[in-house]
């Protein structure tokens, strides 16, 4: 009897008792890590995400953090948050991180080591992150979040604005559902077209996750909504600034992403730097059709139909000088020497143009136009109909 009792999984209590929605979502691993230990697995978190955790995590219990009695579990713990900083909310002394600050990875594993080191017979999990489920949707749309937790950190709302107007001209059939919380930007008043196709979506926590979990995609920020999309598995577009993808990025399956800082900005920031920087040349730098530019390689992994109409990559300019074509970017140079007439006249009449068809394009520059494809000066707009869904 005393060996049987000895056997028995104990019950413990997770506190997650600050950060932001995103740094909840990085924990959601660790919780069903401490399910090869604990026979009874308890999440206390913040009152508006205990409904949504309730409905999409299995096996764990989810309450409320303001109305614990601790007296009902063996063990409590207190995740806190990485990095590390002094906050009088947390609960109980937050677990050891040896790997703070130390190795280069996601935050998603830094919360699993803690858990390895608080608990040393509990195994390291490699699997992919238990991803809530998917909702087939009626209709065919996106999300947008323009906002942010930290408002610095959200690339300009007059660029969501022509980011929307630039999908709807090429895809009109994908409604955009924008997501605003109560301090978040609002595109509206930039947008320029009287004809898209987008609702607003002013809901709370649960109302937003049911819209999310039913997009083809989602485009935000470094923000709690974009790991929102990530914990279901949504194809991501998003754009880091000030703070960088390597531990806080989107882990979805699909994910294309933009870090502005890169070739623009060498400052290392930290909290004092960001709200004293008056350019933000790391996200102000990054225009609507550069990130238009990387949600066509979002979509060509979703669809993966490609039609035959194709964009210049905005990074590059075209300088024509007798026979040759130089498309030069900040980094990069490549020089086409055309010499055949009909391959000539196709770029003079089709370089000037937003898009360029390639119906039409001579035989013989269809391997060159190939290879530019492959140096990313040009890509290629995916097909999509209403027939095709990234959730079917």
């Amino acid at each position: 009897m005393e060996a049987l009792k000895s056997a028995a999984k104990e019950s413990i209590l997770v506190y997650k008792s600050y950060g932001g929605i995103g740094d909840i979502f990085f924990t959601v691993p660790s919780l069903y890590m401490l399910k090869q230990k604990f026979n009874e697995v308890t999440y206390a978190t913040q009152p508006r995400l205990v409904n949504l955790f309730k409905t999409h995590l299995e096996g764990i219990l989810v309450i409320d953090e303001t109305t614990v009695d601790e007296s009902h579990y063996d063990t409590i713990i207190e995740l806190g948050n990485y990095p590390r900083f002094n906050n009088d909310l947390e609960k109980k002394p937050q677990i050891v991180y040896h790997t703070h600050k130390k190795v280069k990875q996601h935050s998603i594993e830094h919360y699993k080591d803690g858990i390895v080191s608080e608990f040393p017979d509990i195994v390291k999990t490699k699997t992919a992150y238990p991803y809530f489920k998917k909702r087939k949707a009626s209709e065919i749309y996106y999300t947008v979040h323009p906002g942010a937790g930290f408002i610095l950190k959200a690339w300009p709302i007059d660029y969501y604005a022509s980011l929307i107007e630039l999908i709807y001209e090429h895809y009109p059939q994908l409604k955009a559902k924008i997501i605003i919380g109560p301090n978040d930007p609002n595109p509206e008043p930039y947008f320029k077209s009287k004809a898209l196709n987008y609702e607003l979506v002013t809901g709370d926590i649960d109302e937003v996750g049911h819209v999310v979990s039913g997009a083809q995609f989602h485009i935000g920020n470094d923000a709690g909504i974009t790991h929102l999309a990530g914990a279901f598995n949504i194809p991501i577009l998003t754009i880091y600034g000030p703070t960088g993808p390597g531990s806080w990025g989107a882990f979805s399956e699909k994910v294309e992403l933009i870090w502005g800082k890169r070739g623009n900005c060498n400052l290392r920031c930290n909290y004092e730097v960001i709200i004293n920087c008056e350019d933000k040349v790391c996200l102000n730098k990054v225009l609507p059709k550069k990130m238009l530019f990387q949600l066509l390689k979002l979509l060509n992994k979703i669809y993966k139909s490609t039609s035959q109409l194709y964009i210049l990559n905005p990074d590059f300019r075209i300088i024509i000088e007798d026979d040759s074509y130089i498309f030069k970017s900040n980094d990069k140079e490549f020089l086409l020497e055309i010499k055949d007439f009909e391959s000539r006249k196709f770029l003079a009449n089709n370089l000037s143009d937003k898009d360029i068809d390639i119906e039409y394009m001579p035989t013989q520059f269809l391997e060159t136009f190939k290879a530019l494809e492959q140096l990313d000066v040009f890509y290629p707009y995916p097909n999509i109909n209403h027939n095709t869904s990234a959730n079917a």
